[in-house]
């Protein structure tokens, strides 16, 4: 498993996130306008007012996105390090996880990795281990077998 492989596909998918909020976006702008042009009355404001909760809606989930984008062209991937910290590839028993953003399951050459935020509770839980610690999560033990 290459740590680049991942790295790339994780910005190629927030990218197409982005690409997709921006579409839905203008879906919904656009429903909204045709709305205005078809429609009097009451019909008319109610079918106005869901199409701005609706794009309000999906504006937050589109600064929440640039956010983690923000964040994750932010992180030092390259830094060498013993100790578990946000940019790492870990190698545990239940997988490899990568701590930067949460994003989930990312599947580069048949193998599977976890992008998780150094925020989460196994992000928290993992940072400043080493290898051959063990972490619980859930009540399972959890063994950091390699860190990239």
């Amino acid at each position: 498993m290459k740590k680049e492989n991942i790295i790339t596909t994780a910005q190629n998918l927030l990218q197409s996130k982005l690409i997709e909020l921006e579409k839905a976006i203008f879906n919904v702008q656009n429903a909204a306008n045709e709305e205005s042009k078809s429609s009097m009355g009451d019909k008319y404001e109610t079918g106005r007012a869901m199409a701005q909760n609706d794009r309000a809606m999906l504006e937050n989930q589109k600064n929440e996105l640039l956010k983690d984008i923000s964040t994750f062209e932010n992180i030092n991937f390259e830094q060498e390090t013993e100790f578990v910290k946000n940019g790492s590839l870990v190698h545990t028993s239940i997988g490899y996880i990568l701590v930067s953003v949460s994003l989930g399951k990312i599947v580069d050459d048949g193998v599977s990795a976890m992008l998780i935020s150094s925020a989460s509770p196994l992000g928290t839980e993992l940072s400043g281990k080493k290898v051959k610690d063990t972490v619980t999560m859930n009540g399972r033990p959890i063994q950091i077998l390699g860190i990239y």
